[in-house]
Formats: structure tokens, C-alpha cells, sequence
């Protein structure tokens, strides 16, 4: 797999089904990369996932040969005080796209696309998840914090790391 044959797009509500089996994915095999749990979202029909591809947050997919390898969701901060910057989350890339530039592709539209909106783009990477910090830092993220305990799983802690991108400049 190449990167030259991945196609990067906003999902739609028509993406549901792909969408719904790539999150449940990522929730069951990375649980420590994300707030939401396996057991709290795959209670939910294909319907329920297709509605959140249309609301607040745009959720960006890699495909490749028309199968949807990679997801990554730009939500924009609400109200005048906070619209100034956005997050990127929900990140995964399927195994099998892994090193071939999916998770590159990802970031790079995604931050093509909060630059059109907001001045700050933050993030929020597991401690230890080395190949995420690596990417995140090749687009020009830089940490800024550390939230210890962010997640308890099966009685095991994670801590997050903090990373935000200026798309300004400095003031």
C-alpha cells in the first residue's frame, strides 16, 4: 500500500456502516487511545453512527482501494471564547496502513481544514503510543502538558500527553 492510492474525504451519513466498524475497531483494540469505551458505543446502530458523521465534529477518512483504512474527527471549540481553536480526535489507522503515510494524510487534511477556521489546533496522545508522537510531532505539534491518570482501564492508568499546533504564528 502506497500513499499515492489513498484517498482522503469527509465521511457522510451514507459511510455509517464502514464508519461504525472502524471506531468499534479502534475502541476494541487501542482502548487506551480513546475517552469512549467498546462497551458504550457498540450498543449503538449503524444509524446512530451515521448521525454523528453529520453533526458538530467532520470526521475524515483514508481509503484505500474503496475501503475506509484510517479515521480522524476536527471538532471546532464552541463560543466566542473557545472558537479560536479546534482538537483533533478519534484518530486510528488500520494496521495494514500503517506506514504507508494513512495517518500523515490524515493529520495533514485534517489541519488543511482547521486552518480554515481556527488559529490553535490541539491533541491528545496515551503516554507511550511512541509512532503517534512521531507523527504528531513531523506535523509541527509540540507538547504542552501532561494529565496524569486521563483513563483507568481494568484497573490500570494511563496518562495523556498535551500537544497543540500554533497555525499563526506568533502575535
Amino acid at each position: 500500500m502506497s500513499a499515492s492510492a489513498i484517498e482522503i474525504r469527509r465521511l457522510r451519513a451514507a459511510d455509517g456502516a464502514a464508519y461504525r466498524e472502524i471506531r468499534l475497531e479502534a475502541l476494541s483494540l487501542s482502548p487506551e487511545a480513546f475517552g469512549s469505551a467498546f462497551e458504550t458505543e457498540s450498543v449503538h446502530p449503524v444509524g446512530w453512527f451515521a448521525q454523528r458523521l453529520e453533526g458538530g465534529a467532520v470526521i475524515l477518512g483514508a481509503f484505500h482501494g474503496g475501503k475506509l483504512v484510517g479515521i480522524v474527527g476536527f471538532v471546532r471549540g464552541d463560543g466566542p471564547k473557545r472558537q479560536h481553536k479546534g482538537t483533533l480526535v478519534g484518530m486510528y489507522v488500520r494496521q495494514a496502513a500503517r506506514r504507508a503515510g494513512a495517518g500523515r494524510l490524515l493529520v495533514d487534511a485534517a489541519l488543511d481544514l482547521a486552518a480554515q477556521s481556527v488559529e490553535l489546533v490541539q491533541l491528545i496522545v496515551v503516554k507511550g503510543n511512541e509512532p503517534a508522537m512521531r507523527l504528531y510531532q513531523s506535523a509541527g505539534f509540540v507538547e504542552y502538558g501532561l494529565e496524569k491518570h486521563a483513563l483507568k482501564i481494568d484497573g490500570r492508568y494511563y496518562d495523556d500527553i498535551l500537544m497543540a499546533k500554533d497555525l499563526v504564528g506568533p502575535t
